[in-house]
Formats: structure tokens, sequence, C-alpha cells
């Protein structure tokens, strides 16, 4: 839990550094405060018990989002553009299924499902690992993300059963 608290933390501080210095522009503006969010929320989930409204606060803001990631897909023109928008909404849509699932014995079929997620992201964590490695302009931004989608990973392998 303590490397999970750190991923996360720092994550999140980077993304509200980013924020209070206005590094980004546009949709990197939403990417940010979204992992500040998805930072506090997974900060939430490894140390305290949630359930209710609040569980069902976050599945709306992270459904929200994911929304949000997907018009950008629909209007970007660039495939790094929309491969990032495409890699953001997968991973509020893992937020989604995580809360969601999270609180009932998952049963054979959302195991299953959970483990397609699992590997869904971790498809995408290595995306952004290999962009970080490629591209030179955003390479901080693109370890940002694999960190914390890599961290989504390893919270869901955690909660999945095996197989």
């Amino acid at each position: 839990m303590n490397t999970l608290t750190l991923v996360f933390g720092t994550t999140g501080l980077y993304c509200l550094w980013r924020l209070a210095t206005g590094r980004g522009r546009g949709i990197e503006v939403f990417t940010d405060v979204n992992h500040v969010v998805m930072s506090a929320s997974m900060l939430a989930m490894l140390w305290l018990p949630s359930g209710g409204v609040a569980r069902w606060v976050q599945v709306v803001a992270f459904g929200g989002a994911a929304i949000v990631f997907l018009q950008h897909l629909a209007r970007s023109a660039e495939v790094a553009a929309r491969a990032g928008a495409l890699m953001h909404a997968a991973m509020n849509l893992g937020m989604v299924w995580m809360l969601t699932t999270m609180p009932m014995t998952l049963r054979t079929w959302t195991g299953m499902l959970s483990w397609v997620v699992t590997g869904s992201l971790a498809l995408a964590a290595g995306w952004w690992a290999l962009r970080a490695a490629r591209c030179s302009g955003h390479r901080l931004m693109c370890c940002c993300h694999a960190l914390a989608t890599g961290g989504m990973v390893v919270m869901l392998a955690i909660m999945n059963p095996i197989m």
C-alpha cells in the first residue's frame, strides 16, 4: 500500500503543480484536473472505506470524464491525440468499473471482465511508457500517465480473484 500511496500521491501532486503553474492548455487542463481527482480517489480507496453516496458521486464524475475524453477522441485529428483520449477514457471507465465492482463479491463473469479491464489498462500503461520514451515534448506527462495507469493495474489485480 505504501508504494501505491507514493504512485498516486506523486501523480496527483504533479498534476496539481501543472494546474498551479498554468502548464496545460485546453484538454490538458481537464486532464490534469481529472488526474488530481483520480489520484485522490485511488488514495481514498487505499486508506478509507467508502460507500453509498461518495461511491456513486465518483461513478458519475468518472463516467462523465470518460464521455469528455470520448468527445475529444471524436474531434481529434492526429493519432497521438486520439490514442491519448482513448487511453484516458479507458482509465476513467476503469475507475467506474473498480468503484462499482469493489463492494460486491466477484462472480465468475465479473472476475473475468475485471481481468479484461486490468489487461486493457496494462496495455494503456505500456503505450504511455513507450510514448514517454519516444516523444520529447511531453515526456514527463507521459511518464505521469504511465505511472497512474500502472497503479490502477496493480489496484485492479489486487482486487481480482485468481482464476
